[in-house]
């Protein structure tokens, strides 16, 4: 039994490691896929989080509802918070009274008195009186030391009242000029084959004159603005002339959209007495002219544009006839905000040449010279200005003009050679020849501010004529240069120097074409500033001791200097 028992358990123990065998071989076995397998989810049913409810049925409510007016009762009452104030500063004040008192070396004296009424709303009134003068020996071109002897005074008297409607303004005045012809004479002069008409050395210019003005200003822009002026002058000069100037001139303007329609006019009377002057073998010695100008415009103003249409006519009559119509038009572009704006126009205008101006122009013609009128058929001009900065801006600008019978001062015969008179060829007055001439005309302008102490302004212009008769433009400059600045120093010390350059001058000397030498005129000065009341200046002029000619034969003052206080009460 038990031999049984262990041969049925040796039986059993064998088939189980027989089992065990073959499961171990049937784990090493390699096997081969011939399909990838790709595992599949069926799609599941699901609900989805906002589930759409269909309703047939609909209402719309209706309600009432009313609000009750009834204020609300606060615990506290908000304190009342006061303007504020806003503490202007205190005025500078003024002072009715100035006076200059200063000399230098060539015998140069000068005096400034200028009074004005304190600070009015309604009314602005003062006077004024000036004088200087200077009586250095200068060399001539002989060598010989002559005395200019030159005296010019003011005294005038101005005023402005300030109405609801516009202001009023007006000035009375009295201007006197005295000086030598000093000039040197040329050895031509003399000789008893010629007989001079002007042996006077002396010279005397007196004028007397008035204005009164009128400007609407009126607050309502749909009505017209107007301004009409009225001036006369009387001027008399120490030999034979005389000459009355009376101007009127009106001006209107009334807006329409975003422009204006502007209409100027302008009367122009003058009479001349005096005069030596020769028109063929007529000896001519009173002038008399009215002119009379018009100029309707349209401005237009927009934000970048202005532009100027118009149409200037002008009617002479009496000695010197004419009538003539210009164009003046004009546009003016805003090409940059602020930085860049071009600028382009044609204009004319009938220069009718009083001998008051042309005086002012040259004191040293001869007494009783007649200058005929100048036409400017057109002047072309265009050009452009703007700012590089906050504190530099310039301005460049081309001119051409057609200018008929432009004058020139020369010395030379004003007679005809078959006239009962006539003047030496060389001397030391001026006469004027004409010519038919086109005119270019650059220029350039440039203001900067260095610093909040340093300034600096230039200009530069270069002229260049083209004439049909003559052989040069005489006494005319080929270019100008003018530099100037200032410079604050100190709260007190304020320096100014200036440089003013002037080309050379083509002359008609002894019947030759020459020329008159560059000017160079550095100038420089000062003020010093000891209290609100009192400053002390210096100026000095032609800082180098250029000797120059403004006109032929009448050389400049060398270094010369003035020294003076200022005085405000």
């Amino acid at each position: 039994m038990l031999k049984k028992i262990i041969y049925t358990l040796l039986a059993i123990g064998s088939m189980n490691y027989s089992m065990q065998a073959q499961e171990q071989r049937d784990l090493n076995k390699e096997i081969q896929v011939r399909t990838s397998y790709q595992p599949k989810i069926n799609k599941a049913s699901r609900i989805g989080e906002l589930p759409v409810i269909l309703d047939t049925t609909s209402f719309t409510p209706n309600f009432t509802y009313f609000v009750l007016t009834r204020p609300l009762s606060v615990a506290f009452t908000p304190a009342v918070i006061p303007a504020a104030k806003i503490v202007g500063e205190p005025l500078k004040p003024i002072y009715s009274s100035s006076l200059s008192l200063a000399g230098g070396n060539y015998s140069s004296l000068f005096g400034d008195y200028r009074f004005n009424n304190q600070r009015s709303k309604t009314t602005d009134i003062g006077f004024h009186l000036r004088h200087y003068s200077t009586n250095g020996k200068l060399k001539l071109e002989n060598g010989n030391k002559e005395k200019p002897d030159w005296v010019e005074q003011l005294a005038e008297v101005y005023g402005s009242a300030y109405l609801e409607e516009g202001e009023l303004s007006g000035r009375v005045f009295y201007q006197h000029l005295r000086y030598n012809y000093f000039g040197f004479p040329k050895s031509e002069d003399v000789g008893d084959i010629w007989q001079d008409l002007f042996p006077y050395e002396k010279q005397k210019q007196n004028i007397f004159g008035l204005s009164a003005d009128f400007q609407s200003n009126l607050k309502d822009a749909e009505k017209p603005l107007f301004d009409i002026g009225l001036s006369f002058n009387h001027f008399a000069d120490d030999i034979a002339v005389k000459e009355n100037d009376l101007d009127i001139d009106a001006k209107a303007k009334i807006r329409h959209g975003d422009g204006f329609w502007s209409l100027l006019s302008k009367f122009e009377y003058f009479a001349i007495d005096g005069l030596n002057h020769w028109k063929g073998d007529e000896f001519i010695k009173e002038r008399k002219t009215l002119k009379w100008s018009i100029n309707p415009q349209y401005l237009l103003q927009t934000g970048r544009l202005n532009l100027k249409l118009g149409a200037h006519a002008v009617l002479a009559m009496g000695d010197d006839s004419k009538t003539k119509i210009y164009p003046d038009i004009s546009i003016d572009v805003n090409a940059v905000d602020g930085i860049l704006s071009l600028f382009a126009g044609i204009d004319g205008d009938l220069e009718m040449n009083k001998y008051k101006s042309i005086a002012k122009e040259n004191s040293f013609i001869f007494s009783g010279l007649n200058v005929l009128p100048s036409n400017k058929k057109y002047r072309l001009y265009g050009g452009v200005k703007g700012s590089i900065s906050s504190k530099a801006s310039f301005s460049l600008t081309a001119e051409y003009a057609a200018i008929d019978q432009q004058y020139f001062f020369v010395k030379t015969d004003i007679y005809p050679p078959d006239a009962v008179f006539f003047l030496p060829t060389y001397s030391n007055k001026f006469g004027v020849l004409y010519d038919d001439i086109s005119l270019l005309k650059l220029q350039a302008e440039a203001n900067i501010e260095w610093t909040d102490r340093l300034k600096l302004n230039s200009k530069f212009t270069f002229y260049h004529y083209s004439l049909n008769q003559l052989a040069d433009a005489w006494h005319k400059p080929q270019f100008e240069l003018n530099v100037n600045g200032n410079y604050q120093f100190t709260k007190e010390l304020n320096f100014k120097v200036g440089v003013n350059i002037i080309g050379e001058r083509p002359v008609l000397y002894s019947g030759q074409n020459q020329a008159l030498d560059a000017v160079y005129d550095f100038n420089v000065g000062a003020n010093y500033l000891f209290n609100e009341h009192f400053t002390t200046f210096v100026v000095v002029n032609n800082l180098f001791a250029d000797r120059y000619y403004r006109w032929e034969g009448y050389p400049s003052q060398g270094f010369n200097f003035l020294i003076g206080v200022k005085i405000l009460f």
